[in-house]
């Protein structure tokens, strides 16, 4: 996997090992061990695998936050705010938000997200089928009447390892898998509707065109916010 330059506000087109690897990070951080079968039984796969994710519109959610760090600054903040143990830690959020902020996150780890009928969505069909094809994720289809199908991803043994390897090998994926386990540890208990919630709160997500790249928050509103909720500034004193 090689990491892809960005232009801020720009979306490249065409990576899909990158699409493919940084979605199975997140796959493999948030799965439920195959015991604990988390799955109706009418999906479980035929193949061997070791644990179990619901569902594409989760895994939408989750892309997102890891896609545009300002947002997730905002919701750490938000969070601490409203009390949430989760984030009830101070200095934590603080030097977690102040990290992301002077690392430029926002500028140079951005990559944007398309606007559909229920928020940020892309199709997944390539991803899922380069996952298949190499026995690292099969993807199993819920029906529900007259509503849409819902999709469960059952990680095997492979893709668990393949995703080590890009961890250990890859610098990039290390920064994706630190990333997805700050989204675990502050925000793994919000469900895939609580995510939607708070984005559709933010007035640039909520009026972005169909197909179009969802605006990213400023680096002024997240300053503002910060010193709003937390008396002081992002940035930190020098001397």
């Amino acid at each position: 996997m090689i990491a892809p330059q960005f232009v801020h506000g720009v979306r490249p087109e065409g990576f899909l090992e990158v699409d493919a690897a940084r979605l199975l990070l997140v796959v493999g951080r948030f799965a439920r061990p195959a015991s604990e079968k988390t799955y109706p039984p009418a999906c479980k796969p035929a193949d061997p695998f070791v644990a179990h994710f619901a569902s594409e519109y989760y895994l939408q959610k989750l892309d997102f936050l890891l896609r545009y760090p300002a947002y997730f600054i905002h919701e750490l903040t938000e969070l601490y705010q409203s009390g949430d143990p989760a984030a009830a830690d101070r200095d934590l959020i603080t030097s977690t938000i102040r990290r992301i902020h002077g690392d430029r996150e926002p500028e140079l780890q951005t990559i944007p997200f398309r606007k559909f009928w229920r928020g940020a969505y892309e199709r997944r069909d390539d991803v899922e089928a380069w996952w298949w094809s190499r026995g690292l994720v099969f993807v199993k289809f819920e029906l529900r009447g007259t509503a849409a199908p819902w999709k469960h991803y059952f990680l095997t043994q492979a893709g668990r390892e393949i995703a080590g390897k890009l961890v250990r090998d890859v610098p990039h994926a290390r920064w994706y898998a630190d990333r997805i386990g700050q989204i675990y540890r502050f925000m793994g208990h919000l469900t895939a509707a609580d995510i939607k919630a708070r984005q559709y709160k933010h007035a640039k997500y909520r009026e972005a065109n169909l197909n179009e790249f969802i605006p990213d928050l400023t680096a002024e509103e997240i300053a503002d916010n910060f010193r709003q909720v937390f008396g002081e500034s992002m940035e930190v004193a020098v001397g």
